[in-house]
């Protein structure tokens, strides 16, 4: 049983305020522009007025939901009495962030044309040359491009708009609220309503948009504390589990952007934490009553069961990866149950888990459909949900792209290949940028503590061992026939099992070695330090590019640019 006492609390409670307040600093703006102006096939020219022939530098968009705009842009000659074309190509790509667009011209009349059957703008800004913004003496007519100048950044990072995938996910939680067409369907979508409530919360701004990403990464430390605590029973050892998590940098990066990746695994390890639980509780008490072999066990004993199930529907309703958790879940459950259980105990088991690992499931990943909208209309939810898991699955089994920065399975644990989430120039020399890596000092000494418990499993027949083994291959191994383009972060998952493993190896260590509790000691430290090293280039925090450059320990790492 868990046996949480006074320091247990102020161990966990510690950890997990620590990243807490490194997981919002600097979190992303609490604010952008909202009221939007759109054009439509019937209403698609903007002409604004300066006055007076002016030197105008560019233009920045900050775009509503519709992306990749595309847009005419022309001056008025006053002596020719036609519109000159400046740009018929012009674009603003990213939803939710500023889009600059290079003008280099002298002029009064600038014109904007719309060539989208519909564009949504939430802010139009106007710069000179020597960067200050210009406001058309008829901005009136365009109230909604004009009433938020303000909120205009100096410098464009992160902090003042989306980057990489939240401009599928974030994106989608905004029109989930608005009841708008549901781009993002290639994921379940229990997680973008998880984003929803953090915008609805606190307005689409970078803050509200990652604010559910960042409560779910806070978190994910105590349930590993539990976990770890449970596993090992030894307040130390889920101290260094916790800290292991709490200062790895994929986890710190994925807590702070609005992807579904930080709830999957949240789900996943709650799911095994539930029924390794139910496996301790059904062991104890079967150890303790002889009788046990011949009658229905207690209630009590399958709440952890009930609520894995549970775990897992909300994991699977986030993303398919919970299908891989659900198969080592399966794994793990029917080998106990064919060890403990005779015959007449498992009919009734059986229907206990069709309800909670089967029924259940499919209940919440379908009513997870009710705020998606498509282009055309369902027959029912139901229609909604067969119609959109077949196109989910249609889309990944047949997906063929590049990207530079994917990577294959095998080269995840090593971390050949960070992910370059953003990178923006601050000034001459400073630049701001989000990788998604691991800590080195926690994954590569995290290889050597995988051999090590899988000979413990095979060559010594540890239970616990295996459990870990099982739950980190259940993670990982499904990737290895996945044929479509991948990317360090699918790791994740299975990163957060390693860091058991690592906990496991580290009890070891310290119940065998005299010097093992300083030894460890120390490697946490160090593991500490490798993360505040790392820590301006997965934070965002503005950074002198030539030190970046510098953290390149890999050839094909890219932090900056």
């Amino acid at each position: 049983m868990l046996k949480m006492n006074k320091k247990d609390y102020i161990c966990m409670g510690i950890v997990t305020a620590v990243f807490a307040v490194l997981a919002f600093f600097r979190l992303g703006n609490t604010y952008a522009p909202e009221s939007y102006y759109t054009a439509t096939s019937e209403n698609r020219d903007i002409v604004l007025d300066f006055g007076e022939y002016t030197d105008i530098a560019s233009i920045s968009i900050f775009l509503g939901n519709l992306n990749t705009r595309h847009l005419s842009i022309s001056a008025f000659n006053e002596v020719t009495g036609s519109w000159e074309i400046i740009n018929s190509e012009a674009s603003a790509e990213s939803v939710f962030a500023w889009n600059q667009i290079d003008i280099n011209y002298k002029l009064r009349y600038l014109g904007i044309v719309c060539t989208d059957d519909q564009a949504v703008l939430n802010e139009l800004v106007v710069k000179a040359p020597d960067g200050s913004i210009l406001t058309p003496v008829n901005s009136g007519d365009y109230p909604e491009l004009f009433d938020e100048q303000e909120m205009f950044p100096e410098v464009k990072t992160y902090m003042s708009g989306t980057m990489f995938d939240e401009v599928y996910h974030g994106r989608t939680a905004y029109e989930f609220l608005h009841g708008l067409v549901t781009y993002e369907v290639t994921h379940p979508h229990f997680g973008k309503i998880l984003l929803a409530l953090g915008v609805l919360i606190f307005g689409m701004t970078p803050f509200g948009w990652r604010f559910m990403p960042v409560v779910f990464g806070i978190l994910i430390i105590p349930l590993m504390y539990l976990f770890a605590k449970r596993l090992f029973k030894d307040t130390y050892i889920a101290t260094a589990a916790s800290l292991l998590l709490a200062f790895d940098c994929m986890h710190y990066t994925l807590s702070r952007i609005a992807t579904i990746d930080i709830f999957a695994a949240f789900f996943i390890l709650l799911m095994y934490y539930f029924m390794y639980q139910y496996l301790q509780r059904d062991h104890e008490y079967r150890k303790t009553r002889a009788s046990a072999r011949d009658a229905f066990m207690p209630a009590d004993i399958y709440l952890p069961l009930a609520l894995s199930g549970i775990s897992m529907a909300f994991g699977i309703a986030t993303k398919w990866t919970g299908v891989y958790a659900g198969i080592g879940l399966a794994v793990l459950f029917i080998w106990h149950t064919i060890l403990h259980f005779p015959k007449k105990q498992i009919k009734r088991l059986f229907i206990f888990c069709c309800i909670f690992f089967i029924a259940i499931p499919l209940i919440v990943y379908t009513l997870c459909f009710i705020p998606v909208v498509g282009y055309t209309p369902y027959k029912n939810l139901i229609d909604k949900t067969i119609q959109g898991t077949i196109y989910m699955f249609n889309y990944h089994s047949g997906l063929v792209a590049e990207h530079y920065y994917s990577s294959p399975f095998y080269e995840w644990p090593v971390i050949w290949m960070p992910l370059l989430y953003a990178n923006d120039a601050v000034n001459a020399t400073d630049v701001s940028a989000i990788s998604c890596m691991g800590n080195p000092a926690i994954w590569w000494i995290g290889i050597p503590c995988v051999f090590y418990i899988f000979y413990r499993w095979i060559g010594k027949r540890d239970k616990k061992a295996g459990f870990l083994c099982i739950a980190y291959l259940a993670q990982y191994v499904p990737w290895m026939s996945v044929g479509r383009i991948t990317f360090i972060y699918h790791y994740f998952p299975s990163i957060i099992f390693v860091m058991l493993i690592m906990a496991y190896t580290m009890q070891q260590i310290k119940d065998h070695f005299s010097w093992g509790k300083k030894a460890i000691t120390t490697y946490l430290v160090i593991a500490i330090i490798c993360f505040f090293l790392f820590f301006p280039v997965i934070s965002g925090l503005p950074i002198y590019k030539e030190w970046g450059l510098r953290l390149r320990w890999l050839k094909d790492w890219i932090l900056v640019l």
